[in-house]
C-alpha cells in the first residue's frame, strides 16, 4: 500500500520526468522549400537576372526592391561594401545606362544558385557628363526563401578587354 508521502514523491518524480521530456523535444521546423531541378533553377535565375538588369536600367526601384533580399550586401568594383539601400538609391538616380551580359552561367546548389557573367555597361557619368564603358565579371548569389528567389550577395570585378577571355 502506498503512503501519502510515497504518492507525493511518485507524482513529483513523474511530473519532473514529463517536464524534462517536454523540454528535450526537438522544436518543429519549417519545411525547407522543395528542391527544383537544376535545369529549372538555371532557367529561373537567368530570367531573374534579365528582369533585374531591365529594372535597374529603367530605374524601376520597386521591381529591384522585390528581387533583392533585405539582408543583401555586395562588393563593388572598387572593393566597397554596399547594401540593398545603396542599390535602391543608385537605381533611383537618373544616370543613363545600358547593360549587356554574356558568358552567363548558373550553378544550382539546392535552394541557392551562383550566377556568373561578363557584363558590358555603357553610360554617361552624372558628375562629368563624359561617356564611359565598363566591362566587369559579376558573381551573384541567389537564395530561395519562402518560395521566392532573392539576390542575397554579389561581387563585381573590373576586367580589361585584353583579359576578357582569360
Amino acid at each position: 500500500m502506498f503512503r501519502p508521502a510515497s504518492v507525493l514523491l511518485l507524482v513529483a518524480g513523474l511530473t519532473a520526468a514529463a517536464i524534462c521530456l517536454e523540454g528535450s523535444r526537438t522544436p518543429t521546423r519549417e519545411k525547407p522549400d522543395p528542391l527544383e531541378t537544376p535545369a529549372a533553377i538555371t532557367t529561373t535565375i537567368l530570367r531573374l537576372e534579365e528582369r533585374l538588369d531591365e529594372a535597374e536600367s529603367r530605374h524601376r526601384v520597386a521591381r529591384v526592391e522585390e528581387l533583392i533580399a533585405d539582408d543583401y550586401w555586395g562588393i563593388t568594383v572598387g572593393g566597397g561594401i554596399i547594401t540593398k539601400r545603396d542599390v535602391l538609391a543608385e537605381v533611383a538616380g537618373n544616370e543613363e545606362v545600358s547593360s549587356q551580359s554574356s558568358d552567363q552561367e548558373v550553378r544550382p546548389m539546392g535552394n541557392a544558385a551562383v550566377y556568373t557573367a561578363l557584363v558590358s555597361d555603357r553610360g554617361r557619368d552624372q558628375k562629368t557628363g563624359e561617356p564611359y564603358a565598363l566591362t566587369t565579371r559579376v558573381m551573384d548569389i541567389w537564395q530561395k526563401r519562402g518560395g521566392e528567389w532573392r539576390l542575397v550577395n554579389d561581387q563585381t570585378t573590373a576586367v580589361t578587354h585584353d583579359h576578357v577571355s582569360q
